[in-house]
């Protein structure tokens, strides 16, 4: 039949939904169907060129082994158009700006060049591409006779039904009731893969239950071979078969079944289920009836297709309202946040107090608010009604309990006391604790205005330990300048130390504290610079920690060693003060080793640099014992004064090489020898005298005294060789 008149088009809008433009397109591609392939591949050109926004659409057909133009085979044009496609490609292919579209697989196809639409390549082309090619299908000539146009309307029906209805069972219902009918089957089910088995979903003229709860595996009856093969399989007579499982024998038997069609549903180029009918009597299915059953399981992946991208439409909508939810309710946070850093801030720019800050968080977070330094007692509360004993009680428990090494934001529940607190830290140093107790606001919002908070703390913190640190700063430098200036800068000094009310009192000592390891790295590995100057300052900071810190007049860090100008004339009272300041560095400081000296006591300031020396020398005897000690320059005696002259002597190598053989005498005999040497020295080098002190014979202490003589090599009748010993011994002792 010839085209008699114009086939009207339908533009494709791409406003319209997808299931207005897939009904457009499929009228217009069924309506040209009835008028032969020559209108049908006119319109699907326009069509698809329109859809698509291409410059240009061609029709190709796999002729002579390569894919070729249509419309040029009949003018014997047999160059290969597209030598580099696949022969058989399932799925569109795109190139640098056109794209391949499969209609009929290995057989016809769609070449588009020139796309400004590129994103119906995978949403609507596929869809369409399929309904084409179920028209070409359908229109193998301009003469169709009246069972194939039967045939069409019956497709066109049910894909309409499939575009008016999103209910997969309602769809299945008709497409079972067309397979059924057409072709003169008892019974017509749908199965769908499900993990790795068929599984009925919808079943029309079945007579057992089991039927319609039939599931089978890959090689278990018609549908699990098609399933195996992919390809359509057909039995005449279902009992009397060889090519296909005895598993279901007995339920073919309870249906009376007698042949079988099944063909496969695909979706790409993946068998998603299985199309199958029966009939109770032996009978041959022609290929015309495996063709039309193939339509219509085409279009039950159409339908399943069209229904997955429905729900994925509505699943996209649904997650796009969540995530503007979700950033509303960020942005209600933020905009909270940025309101609370502003009026904190303002606070600290004015000057305020810690208490102020506390009462700016609780008025715009309607929560109690602390702020507790690092020994958990309170800096600052608001309101301060709001902080009972049991609550302070509470808070410093969960705490205590809850942190361990964490410093992060946390919640605490108490008994009916919820609170969530954070560590106010600046740089690595830990400064103390901020509180919400029973926080009105979210958590993450409690997250920022605490982490605020924090920060807004250690920002008061440190501004006013950098005013404490600047007065330190400028003691420090009066303390070395009175202990290592020249007299005209000292004289200056003293005048500056009464000005800020440090000046020195009529009694002093100076004392000198050395940190062995202060830049020494724990187990956790290498310190940092920063964590270096930490401890440094925590060294500097020990004095005001004690209980006699009244006793500091000045002090200063250089290096590892503190300075101190300490005001008591009492001899005891300045050692418990070095040993509970000894105690505090090691405390402040683990690992290190400390030594103390002191020296004598002052009352001329001028004479600083004196007693700064005599507190040195102390020190280097205590470092010679090489333990934490504390030692004043009265007990150094004679060494004292050996130390002044030869500055930086090892006690150790001199008593080794002095009394080294005598040390290494077994006790008690060793012992005994040393306390006679003692004695003998005690006694003015008498040995008379000696025996008389140690009540014992002259002879014997004659002969003891020999033996000392025969095991360190020295003569005690010499005048040099008895200094050696006696300051051997006395170093000895220091040491010991």
């Amino acid at each position: 039949m010839s085209r008699t008149a114009p086939l009207a088009y339908v533009a494709l809008e791409p406003h319209l939904a997808p299931g207005a433009l897939l009904k457009d397109a499929i009228g217009t591609l069924v309506n040209a169907a009835d008028h032969g392939p020559q209108a049908l591949f006119s319109e699907a050109r326009i069509l698809f060129r329109n859809l698509l926004g291409a410059k240009d659409v061609r029709l190709l057909v796999r002729s002579g082994g390569a894919w070729r133009e249509w419309e040029k085979l009949n003018d014997g044009a047999d160059e290969a158009l597209i030598e580099s496609l696949p022969d058989a490609p399932a799925e569109v292919v795109i190139f640098e700006n056109s794209a391949f579209i499969p209609v009929q697989l290995a057989s016809v196809g769609l070449l588009a060049e020139g796309i400004s639409n590129p994103a119906v390549l995978h949403d609507a082309a596929p869809v369409l591409s399929k309904v084409f090619g179920l028209a070409i299908a359908s229109s193998e000539s301009q003469n169709v006779n009246p069972d194939k146009l039967e045939a069409i309307r019956v497709f066109q029906r049910v894909a309409n039904k499939i575009l008016k209805s999103q209910d997969l069972q309602e769809i299945f219902l008709q497409i079972t009731h067309e397979a059924k009918t057409r072709l003169s089957a008892d019974i017509c089910g749908i199965m769908l893969l499900e993990d790795d088995a068929l599984v009925m979903k919808r079943c029309t003229g079945n007579l057992a239950i089991e039927t319609a709860r039939l599931s089978m595996k890959a090689g278990q009856g018609v549908g699990g071979r098609v399933l195996q093969t992919r390809q359509p399989c057909s039995i005449e007579d279902y009992i009397q078969s060889e090519i296909i499982s005895r598993d279901f024998m007995n339920l073919a038997r309870a249906e009376r079944v007698r042949s079988a069609l099944a063909v496969p549903l695909m979706s790409q180029d993946q068998v998603i289920g299985v199309l199958e009918v029966w009939r109770r009597k032996p009978s041959t299915f022609t290929a015309q009836h495996t063709a039309e059953l193939a339509t219509l399981a085409n279009l039950a992946s159409l339908a399943i297709e069209n229904a997955a991208l429905l729900e994925a439409r509505e699943l996209a909508a649904r997650k796009l309202k969540d995530a503007h939810a979700e950033l509303q309710q960020r942005y209600d946070v933020i905009r909270n946040w940025a309101d609370l850093q502003e009026s904190l801030i303002a606070t600290l720019l004015n000057g305020g107090s810690l208490s102020e800050i506390a009462q700016r968080a609780h008025e715009h977070l309607r929560s109690p608010v602390l702020i507790l330094d690092k020994q958990l007692d309170v800096k600052a509360s608001h309101p301060l009604d709001s902080l009972a004993d049991g609550t302070l009680r509470a808070v410093r428990v969960g705490i205590s309990q809850s942190t361990g090494l964490e410093t992060r934001y946390k919640t605490v529940t108490s008994g009916s006391l919820r609170f969530a607190y954070q560590s106010i830290t600046a740089g690595s140093e830990q400064l103390g604790w901020a509180i919400l107790v029973d926080p009105e606001i979210e958590d993450a919002s409690a997250q920022l205005a605490i982490t605020e908070l924090c920060v807004t703390a250690a920002l008061h913190q440190t501004k006013e330990r950098a005013a404490a640190r600047a007065l330190t700063d400028k003691l420090a430098m009066l303390t070395w300048d009175l202990l290592e200036g020249p007299d005209h800068l000292r004289q200056l000094a003293l005048q500056r130390a009464k000005e800020l009310n440090a000046e020195i009192p009529g009694d002093y000592s100076v004392l000198v504290c050395c940190v062995d390891g202060i830049d020494r790295p724990g187990k956790a590995g290498l310190l940092t610079g920063g964590e270096i100057e930490a401890r440094r300052r925590s060294v500097a900071e020990a004095p005001d920690r004690l209980p006699s810190r009244h006793l500091v007049r000045l002090s200063g860090l250089r290096g590892n060693e503190l300075a101190l100008v300490v005001s008591t004339p009492d001899v005891v009272r300045l050692r418990d003060f070095a040993q509970s300041l000894m105690a505090e560095v090691m405390r402040r400081v683990p690992g290190s080793l400390v030594y103390v000296g002191l020296s004598r006591s002052c009352r001329d300031p001028m004479l600083m640099p004196n007693a700064w020396k005599d507190a040195h020398i102390a020190l280097d005897v205590a470092r010679q014992s090489r333990q934490a000690a504390v030692v004043g320059f009265d007990d150094v005696g004679v060494a004292g004064l050996l130390m002044s002259m030869r500055e930086g002597a090892d006690f150790h190598q001199f008593v080794k090489e002095t009394l080294g053989k005598l040390l290494e005498e077994k006790s008690p005999q060793r012992e005994v020898l040393l306390r006679t040497l003692r004695t003998f020295f005690a006694c003015n080098c008498s040995q008379q005298a000696a025996a008389k002190e140690l009540r014992a014979h002259q002879k014997t202490v004659a002969y003891r005294l020999d033996k000392v003589e025969r095991i360190t090599g020295l003569r005690l009748a010499t005048h040099e060789q008895r200094v050696l010993l006696y300051l051997a011994l006395q170093m000895n002792d220091l040491i010991a």
